[in-house]
């Protein structure tokens, strides 16, 4: 008996402990998420938003029960610029505080501009029952309303908004977007102007004229706007590529020249807007860049920098100016380079030396897809079929944005007797990379040597669908239906070709989310269904 009192003495004291044991731990975290939390609000006074963002990460590791703590972190990813990051963490702040005005505008906001219509339009409706006449709310419920087809709807929303304030800047670019909307340009631009007359020229003002112009197609008004919006728009690259697509649109080709240089400047290092520039020289400008200009890079330029205009150059067919671009870095012995470097000198029919380059490479990174480009070619060229294949569907699998990967492969099968499988490789490229003209006219090629000329027609006009506004996408279907005399085809080109000359936009690539709200862009389909017309692609 005296036994059984003690054990359970001794449990009750060793429960007892771990209690205390377990508040002091759980106290512990408790002072560890609020010092971290702290931290990362000094951090985000301060400026340093990355810092902020991993400080705060710790703290709701150590507790994720505080609404505040994801505020901070949804904060943080809006200054940086993270749209899809802000619109989570502010979502986490929801779920743990419903009524909080800060989350509930956000939510609306950014889930109308992610694409999360549905979480916008609730926490809208939340807003305006706790918050009645909220003209932010308003401003969201009436874009969903365009999204969602209710014009009659969208204008209400507007009226309301300015009957409370004719001055607000929301209501002002709501009103006028549906008078584009409607076709009546001449309404919509005068209403932005009164705006901008009584509340400044203000960054969605601007942005907003530009898109009414843009969809009237009057190149001279974006002309008279583009420059402050993308003096506004600071670091978007997107607006800067805008910019240099409409100047080389307009046959302003030193002015565009001149933006590309100052995109470079202030973006040295962001590789999708060199990517995007790339497609930009490809489609307008074979030579982009004067010697002085190449030498310059190849001496300063960042490594990225460097590296994506070799590539341009090579794609090009430019392989001495791509090769000066690589020579400081191929001094520093850079794999990236090296790699790159191995495939121009295949071009120039310097084979040793590619395979050279290509094997040092390789041997530090066997996976490294330009450099198996050039090991592939050499495997192609020496009989080497079945290793050449492994070397391209390594790349295919690792890059799928690199449009030679699938050119190699299936260049590969066919040497090996099987042009069903190398037309599956030509084909699955396409589906990657529908708006690549560079892998369109490789797989041309090989079309023109099966004879499929019907398939080259297809392909032409799969390009055209997915590049509406590609004058050079254009001009190629034309060619190939003048070239098979299918006059349906050729009429169809020439109508295309006539809206690509007019469209000044850089077509997003199939798939893309596409931009709503306040900076999205007035589309020639939202204005055919709005004005009740017969809407088609052709």
């Amino acid at each position: 008996m005296k036994g059984r009192t003690n054990r359970r003495h001794w449990i009750g004291i060793f429960t007892a402990l771990a209690a205390i044991l377990t508040l002091a731990g759980c106290d512990d975290r408790v002072q560890e998420a609020a010092d971290n939390a702290a931290l990362a609000q000094a951090q985000f006074d301060s400026g340093n938003f990355v810092e902020a963002r991993q400080s705060i990460q710790r703290a709701i590791s150590a507790r994720d029960d505080v609404p505040e703590y994801f505020i901070i972190l949804a904060r943080s990813e809006l200054a940086l610029q993270q749209t899809a990051g802000a619109f989570n963490a502010y979502s986490r702040a929801l779920d743990l505080q419903a009524d909080n005005l800060e989350v509930l505008q956000n939510i609306a906001e950014l889930g109308l501009q992610a694409d999360r219509i549905r979480e916008a339009d609730e926490a809208a409706d939340r807003m305006l029952l706790l918050f009645p006449g909220s003209a932010r709310a308003m401003l969201v419920k009436g874009f969903v309303a365009i999204e969602n087809g209710r014009p009659e709807d969208a204008k209400r929303f507007a009226s309301n908004i300015l009957q409370a304030n004719p001055n607000d800047e929301g209501g002002a670019i709501l009103s006028a977007r549906l008078s584009a909307l409607d076709g009546n340009f001449d309404d919509s631009i005068a209403e932005i102007l009164r705006a901008r007359s009584n509340v400044g020229e203000t960054e969605a003002l601007n942005a907003t004229l530009l898109e009414v112009y843009r969809a009237q197609g009057n190149a001279e008004g974006m002309r008279s706007v583009f420059p402050q919006v993308v003096a506004a728009a600071g670091q978007i690259a997107d607006y800067r590529l805008d910019y240099i697509n409409f100047l080389y649109k307009t046959g302003d080709r030193s002015a565009a020249r001149n933006e590309t240089r100052k995109a470079m400047q202030s973006r040295p290092n962001d590789i999708a807007m060199l990517a995007s520039l790339s497609r930009l020289f490809h489609e307008y400008d074979a030579s982009p860049f004067s010697a002085a200009q190449r030498q310059a890079l190849a001496e300063a330029g960042t490594r990225a920098s460097q590296i994506a205009v070799a590539r341009y150059y090579l794609e090009a067919g430019q392989l001495p100016e791509a090769l000066a671009i690589l020579e400081r870095p191929l001094s520093q012995e850079v794999l990236e380079a090296k790699a790159l470097a191995a495939r121009i000198l295949l071009a120039q029919g310097r084979k040793d030396a590619a395979d050279r380059m290509a094997a040092s490479v390789l041997e530090l990174d066997p996976r490294n897809p330009d450099a198996l480009l050039a090991r592939s070619a050499r495997r192609l060229a020496t009989g080497k079929l079945d290793a050449a294949i492994e070397d391209a569907n390594v790349i295919v699998s690792d890059a799928p944005q690199e449009y030679m990967g699938y050119v190699a492969l299936a260049n590969a099968h066919l040497a090996k007797g099987s042009p069903l499988r190398a037309r599956q490789v030509f084909e699955r490229g396409i589906d990657a990379l529908p708006q690549s003209t560079l892998l369109i006219e490789e797989y041309e090629q090989f079309l023109r040597r099966l004879g499929d000329n019907a398939r080259v027609r297809s392909l032409y006009a799969d390009l055209a669908a997915a590049a509406p506004s590609s004058v050079k996408a254009l001009q190629s279907l034309a060619r190939v239906c003048l070239e098979i005399e299918d006059q349906v085809c050729l009429a169809k080109a020439d109508r295309g070709l006539d809206a690509a000359r007019r469209s000044f936009v850089i077509d997003d690539v199939p798939g893309a989310p596409r931009a709503r709200g306040i900076f999205s862009r007035i589309t020639p389909e939202q204005i055919c269904r709005t004005t009740g017309g017969v809407c088609t692609a052709s």
